[in-house]
C-alpha cells in the first residue's frame, strides 16, 4: 500500500492529503446529519482518514525533501 502511495507523483499525493484533510470532516458532518452515527464511530473513521491523509502528505514532503537536497 505504501509502495502505491509513493509511486504517485509529488503534487497529486500532496492534492489527495489535503483534500482528505479539508472535506472529510464536512463529508462526516453531513453524513451524521442525515445517519444517525455515534461520536465515536465519527472519531475513528476520522481518525483512519486522517491517517491516511498524513501518508500522502508526508509522501509528497519526501520526494521534495529529497529533490532539493540534490540540487
Amino acid at each position: 500500500m505504501l509502495d502505491k502511495i509513493k509511486a504517485l507523483p509529488e503534487k497529486v499525493a500532496f492534492s489527495i492529503g489535503l483534500t482528505l484533510l479539508l472535506f472529510s470532516g464536512l463529508l462526516l458532518f453531513l453524513f451524521s446529519v442525515l445517519f444517525p452515527i455515534s461520536i465515536w464511530t465519527t472519531i475513528i473513521i476520522q481518525g483512519i482518514v486522517w491517517l491516511f491523509a498524513f501518508l500522502f502528505i508526508q509522501s509528497a514532503a519526501e520526494k521534495r525533501h529529497s529533490r532539493s537536497n540534490k540540487i
